[in-house]
């Protein structure tokens, strides 16, 4: 999960440096360093759990799928008590505000690893195991709400980045809304051939092809994706935060203004840590469904993401 942010990561080095970027056990090696010397230093256990959260190299699959499993919660496990003491030994917010949410998305990948091996109902008892007291901000759960309010009975939501996947996945098993959709993040279904194929044996059909899927039930792209997936060979019409394909009836559809940006507001009047990714993806949906403008108008958040 999030390798997009490691190897974004990476290229920045390169274009900042002629050094070559370093090689993954390399820095693995010095984050350890950092902690071993100082041990309260709340931002070097937070880049510690980063890296180990965003290898993802398990859903490379190069071993058998049970090695891949015990290998997985072993980095997942390390990542999560890196973030544990990482928002401990925060000395400012920013940082503790990160690490409560990257350890939620530690158990988000678990379900992932464990719907993988064992299917749906271990994603969800995967997510039962977070702490009490531990969740999202509420500016993440209610876009998390929002994406899957905004797709049809019995769809397929695909999400493009960590920020709408783990909101859209944490409300969907965590806190049980929309049993009837399924979350899956595009990158996985177009590389994750085991994940792919449980997807697929759950739905009781073989074709991957999101077109052939769209034949049965809806399929929904979520609008934090610059275009839908395979934009040439699916036909895709836009409603409000999400883009639909296949089978949907009036009833599904949402109307713009019935959205809910009240976690959005109160975040923003706080400055809190994770309203930015938040407007990214509202202005981008803002762009293609204007329609949205009367609901964030109803919050005062017109400006804030690009109505004019």
């Amino acid at each position: 999960m999030g390798t997009f942010l490691y190897k974004a990561a990476l290229g920045l080095l390169v274009v900042q440096s002629p050094v070559p970027a370093p090689h993954a056990d390399t820095v693995r090696a010095g984050l350890w360093a950092r902690v071993a010397a100082d041990s309260t230093d709340g931002p070097a256990w937070l880049d510690l759990g980063r890296h180990y959260l965003q290898l993802g190299d398990y859903h490379a699959h190069r071993k058998p799928v049970v090695t891949d499993t015990v290998w997985a919660h072993a980095q997942l496990d390390t990542a999560e008590q890196a973030f544990e003491r990482a928002a401990r030994w925060s000395a400012g917010p920013r940082t503790a505000d990160s690490a409560r949410v990257f350890r939620v998305y530690t158990f988000g990948e678990r379900a992932y690893v464990d719907w993988e091996s064992a299917g749906s109902q271990a994603a969800t008892l995967a997510w039962h195991a977070v702490p009490e007291g531990l969740r999202l901000p509420p500016a993440l759960e209610e876009l998390g709400e929002n994406l899957l309010r905004a797709c049809p009975h019995q769809g397929i939501l695909l999400t493009a980045y960590d920020t709408d996947t783990q909101g859209a996945w944490y409300l969907r098993f965590a806190r049980g809304l929309r049993p009837d959709l399924v979350v899956v993040p595009a990158a996985r279904w177009q590389g994750d051939t085991v994940l792919r194929n449980r997807v697929l044996k759950e739905l009781k059909t073989r074709d991957p092809s999101l077109r052939a899927l769209a034949q049965t039930r809806a399929v929904c792209a979520s609008m934090a994706f610059e275009r839908p997936p395979e934009e040439r060979s699916v036909k895709w019409n836009k409603r409000p935060l999400v883009w639909v394909s296949g089978k949907e009836s009036k009833a599904d559809r949402v109307p713009a203004q019935d959205f809910v940006f009240a976690a959005l507001r109160q975040a923003t009047d706080q400055h809190e840590t994770w309203t930015e990714p938040v407007v990214l993806i509202y202005r981008r949906a803002v762009s293609k469904v204007s329609a949205l403008c009367k609901a964030f108008d109803t919050f005062g958040l017109a400006n804030a993401v690009g109505c004019n």
